[in-house]
């Protein structure tokens, strides 16, 4: 009889029923993380990925966007981690509230198997097919000849998920709009590319297919002066975007203030028209016509 219940209690486990809700989109191509056996606050509940993501359907982001790090058990380390915290919507709670899912406060056999269900989870060896995966297919960011696609296979060769999501990139494709300039402030790449952890930044072309530089001149118009007309191709033919990028201007589109007392200075333009790079910054009608 003993042996039926305890049958009976994980296969009650397996069968947990969700109320859908708009906010828990479909997981991707992404393999589950398998059963995680946790041992606090009580022995032992059994949380399984695959009647979360497989059988029911929840996207990574549905859980690992606050809730819980991509690390296992590193929620049970903290000293809010039990059942009150889980009555007041927090870890498991925020979904098993009732209405979602069945309450935390109710049918307490479907996630508690007990110790002896403990027992009968450690002689089952983890399946190496559970071991979470990214995506197979690279994510592309961006459009054109700038985009850049990213691979969570040439990633997670080296890192843990948890180095990535959810501190640097939300767990969900397209919610982060990354920026060259907030990359070389080390923000999202630029966290590791920094010329430490992995390459620079700057080094455009080990992942963009092409140098995003804007194909149509920059235009500036100055109060007081003719406009200026600045041509990325003509400027690539002879330097490197590190050349000017990010030390004498900002990856963005009127992120640099640019002041011709500056530049006699030697800064911004100035830096290279100094009559020994190129043409002196007092040479006006070579640039403002």
């Amino acid at each position: 009889m003993k042996k039926l219940i305890l049958a009976a209690l994980f296969v009650s486990l397996v069968t947990i029923l969700f109320v859908k809700n708009d906010i828990l989109i479909a997981a991707e191509s992404v393999s589950h993380g398998g059963d995680i056996v946790y041992t606090k606050p009580v022995k032992s509940v059994i949380f399984s990925h695959k009647v979360h993501v497989e059988d029911k359907g929840l996207g990574c982001d549905a859980c690992h966007s606050g809730l819980f790090k991509p690390k296992a058990l590193k929620a049970q380390e903290k000293s809010d981690f039990n059942m009150d915290s889980l009555y007041k919507g927090k870890y498991c709670g925020y979904c098993h509230n009732g209405k979602m899912a069945f309450a935390s406060n109710t049918q307490c056999a479907r996630c508690h198997t007990g110790v002896k269900g403990y027992a009968v989870s450690q002689k089952k060896p983890a399946s190496p097919a559970s071991i979470l995966a990214g995506p197979k297919q690279p994510i592309t960011i961006g459009t054109g000849d700038s985009a850049v696609k990213f691979s969570h296979d040439s990633h997670t060769g080296a890192f843990g998920c948890d180095e990535c999501h959810s501190t640097v990139f939300p767990m969900k494709s397209g919610k982060t709009k990354v920026t060259m300039e907030a990359i070389y402030h080390g923000q999202y790449c630029g966290t590791c590319h920094n010329g430490k952890k992995a390459f620079t930044s700057s080094e455009c072309l080990k992942c963009h297919a092409k140098v995003p530089a804007p194909k149509t001149p920059l235009v500036y118009k100055p109060k007081g002066a003719a406009p200026v007309k600045f041509s990325h191709d003509f400027h690539a033919s002879a330097f490197k975007c590190n050349d000017c990028h990010k030390k004498l201007f900002v990856m963005q589109k009127g992120g640099s203030k640019m002041k011709m007392d500056a530049m006699y200075e030697g800064k911004s333009c100035g830096a290279c028209h100094n009559g020994n790079v190129a043409s002196q910054v007092a040479d006006c009608e070579k640039c403002h016509k």
